[in-house]
């Protein structure tokens, strides 16, 4: 049970991570954007590939969790898109939208975890 909420509480730190530095980008700071643009690429898209699917695919918010992670890139790139056109007012008014994408993202995961252990 330990390990588990320990695997869990790392999936939504490195889905912070991910917040952030979208955050950071539209903010204006120099950030690697493969991570941002690229659902694989980023650390938790790779937990959920190694981790996530592997342990948890049978549980049907694990499925939801993989749409809601792709959907929550194609929106960062939208913001990535709007900072690079000059569009920074809009990329920050738009980081909003990323929070409540986020937040379900820390929905499912909590759901996916409540399933795992019952």
């Amino acid at each position: 049970m330990q390990y588990l909420d320990h695997e869990f509480k790392a999936a939504i730190t490195k889905h912070f991570l991910f917040k952030s530095k979208v955050k950071s980008y539209v903010y204006g700071v120099d950030t690697a954007l493969a991570p941002i643009l690229d659902h694989r690429q980023c650390n938790f898209g790779i937990w959920i590939k190694d981790y996530g699917f592997p342990l948890y695919g049978h549980i049907p918010a694990m499925l939801q969790l993989n749409k809601v992670h792709e959907e929550i890139h194609e929106y960062a790139t939208y913001l990535v898109n709007l900072k690079k056109s000059g569009k920074d007012e809009e990329a920050i008014n738009g980081l909003a939208g990323l929070e409540e994408r986020a937040d379900q993202i820390i929905q499912l995961l909590h759901t996916i975890q409540a399933e795992s252990q019952s």
